[in-house]
């Protein structure tokens, strides 16, 4: 009996419940806060608002997640980093190689170079050649005894040679270390001389190509003959007024050997034959301080190729076997 009682005030206490969850407005504010509830399960925005969590979990903070235009910005800096680092690198290479290409720098360096290497290509000895060239910035001639040039692909080493800074024909010529003065220039040619020495080019020097071959060709400016016999009437009575008009037809450089006129008298036919000549020249004009020229013709004496014909590295030597400048090709 008393069990009965109990169970239906148990009953009555719930239904009273009930009733006034019904009455207070219960069922519709549940509605709304399920309403305004966010995906417990997604992260974002709203994760603070409607994030699902059991009574007994801990609180946990949301993470948020980064933009993703963070993700590019970083990935673009990253690019940037790594194509630096390799332009570095090929920088690093090419300053390695060419200082292998350059060997051990000579305290001369920048006071003399190879200026042209077409020549170096040559298939005779005869005619290949290199030119040599101080810098115009010098403030003295270079001493060039000792200095030598090397191919770095053959290990063929060649000495600079002496030469005669006043050469004459059919003499025997006092040889020099040559100095290479402010601005001048040195064809060195792998072959032999065709006067038998080196030697410093001069306003006469026209005269030797007519009879030899030189490679390069020597310049063709020897003063004009005409200029060897002075118009004046001593000379008029001595040589006649033949000579001047052959004079005035010469070719510049150009010995008459045999090509003298029928009418030119003796006097004017020796004349021609003791002056239109290199030696003749040297003898007329050689004192003059314009005399010179600011370039060389050296000749290294082999019988064959010094230069590769396709690729070389042809470096210019000091006294000390370092490396003044270097020629590759």
């Amino acid at each position: 009996m008393t069990k009965t009682i109990l169970l239906w005030i148990f009953w009555l206490f719930i239904i009273t419940l009930v009733i006034y969850w019904i009455w207070s407005g219960g069922y519709r504010n549940a509605m709304n806060a399920f309403r305004s509830m966010g995906n417990p399960f997604t992260q974002g925005n709203t994760a603070t608002k409607g994030y699902f969590r059991l009574p007994w979990q801990p609180t946990m903070d949301i993470f948020p997640t980064a933009p993703a235009s963070a993700g590019n910005t970083e990935t673009s800096e990253l690019q940037n980093q790594y194509a630096g680092l390799e332009n570095n690198y090929e920088q690093l290479s090419a300053q390695e190689n060419q200082a292998k290409v350059f060997g051990d720098p000579s305290p001369e360096r920048g006071r003399a170079r190879i200026t042209e290497g077409n020549g170096a290509s040559e298939t005779e000895a005869r005619r290949e050649y290199i030119v040599l060239t101080a810098s115009g910035e010098n403030s003295a001639p270079i001493d060039m005894k000792g200095w030598s040039l090397q191919s770095a692909y053959t290990g063929i080493r060649a000495y600079i040679p002496l030469s005669a800074t006043a050469f004459l024909m059919g003499v025997i010529n006092d040889q020099e270390n040559m100095l290479l003065y402010p601005g001048a220039s040195a064809i060195v040619n792998s072959g032999s001389s065709p006067v038998a020495t080196s030697f410093r080019e001069n306003i006469c020097s026209g005269y030797l190509g007519q009879l030899q071959r030189f490679y390069p060709p020597l310049s063709n400016s020897c003063p004009p003959a005409s200029n060897a016999l002075p118009f004046t009437p001593e000379n008029l009575k001595v040589y006649g007024d033949a000579c001047f008009n052959f004079l005035q037809n010469v070719p510049p450089c150009t010995a008459p050997l045999t090509n003298i006129p029928a009418d030119v008298n003796p006097n004017c036919r020796a004349f021609a034959a003791n002056v239109l000549s290199y030696n003749g020249c040297v003898a007329t004009y050689g004192y003059r301080s314009t005399f010179n020229f600011d370039s060389w013709r050296l000749y290294l004496g082999s019988t064959a190729e010094l230069w590769s014909n396709t690729h070389d590295i042809i470096r210019l030597l000091d006294g000390e076997g370092r490396t003044v400048d270097v020629l590759t090709y």
